[in-house]
């Protein structure tokens, strides 16, 4: 029984130690995102910013997500600094992703226009999250998975132990 609770502690510990690194690898990739909300109607729009630098950064992304959608009309525009529209996407989905390149520094804003009814929206800009945080990411992923099934192995061994002991 000793070594049945020995292996529960270790399994336990590396599922504790994968939501600290999921914890922490989603506040990474999320900190530098500017994100905004609201009830965006007819005529209306949802703007957000966000400052990238061109130097230390070469991909943006944003996401928009729409709640109740319902199929209204919605668009999405990122515009630069010098507010020149550099990409355009009419939403035809709850939920989308787009990337974008950086090429000057300085204010881009994630535009979004309604011209249907009222409806709830969620918009996300910023830039793309370096490689290692991604990495991170997909590391407490495996060091979760490996905990949550060293858990399942731990405990078919510890019925079978007890099975063999009562026979």
């Amino acid at each position: 029984m000793k070594r049945s609770g020995i292996l529960l502690v270790l399994v336990g510990g590396l599922i504790g130690i994968g939501i600290i690194l999921s914890v922490y690898a989603n506040y990474l990739m999320f900190e530098d995102l500017s994100q905004g909300d609201g009830e965006v109607g007819t005529g209306q729009d949802l703007r957000i910013k966000s400052v990238l630098d061109h130097y230390k950064i070469k991909k943006g992304v944003y996401v928009v997500q729409i709640i109740n959608f319902e199929g209204t009309s919605i668009t999405a525009r990122i515009l630069d600094p010098f507010n020149t529209e550099i990409e355009n996407y009419s939403l035809n989905e709850e939920l989308y992703q787009g990337s974008f390149d950086v090429s000057k520094s300085g204010n881009y804003t994630l535009l979004i226009e309604n011209d249907g009814e009222e409806i709830k929206i969620f918009g996300v800009i910023g830039p793309e999250p370096e490689t290692w945080k991604k990495s991170l990411d997909f590391i407490s992923f495996i060091v979760l998975f490996t905990g949550l099934i060293g858990m399942v192995v731990v405990t078919i061994y510890i019925i079978v132990k007890r099975k063999k002991n009562l026979s």
